[in-house]
């Protein structure tokens, strides 16, 4: 079987040509509207909000595990999560995304 043909050459043909046929109709119509944001969408618990918190500070996942007490791989999941929910893509973008919109801590005096 090595070298032969799966497919046969007219229907490789066939199915290109459909192919072409379905991507020039498609500029045709207009593209569907992005998703609004929901605002509800993000919202944290108390444990990812700590974790947001640490992230601001630069901690990396290492640190704030051992500071929670928790697994490293637990702190891979919830950073993971907090990206999903505030919909950015990285640690930096969550770090300036919690400055804008995460409340302060209040100090425990």
């Amino acid at each position: 079987m090595m070298g032969e043909r799966i497919l046969p050459g007219a229907l490789v043909r066939s199915m290109l040509s459909q192919v072409a046929l379905t991507a020039d109709n498609d500029q045709d119509r207009p593209m569907a509207e992005p998703l609004p944001f929901d605002p509800g969408m993000h919202k944290l618990s108390s444990r990812e909000a700590e974790i947001l918190r640490c992230i601001m500070q630069g901690e990396p996942n290492k640190v704030i595990a051992r500071k929670l007490d928790v697994a490293e791989a637990t702190i891979k999941v919830h950073v993971k999560a907090i990206l999903r929910k505030i919909g950015v893509a990285n640690r930096t973008q969550a770090a300036i995304w919690a400055t804008e919109h995460l409340p302060k801590k209040q100090d425990r005096s």
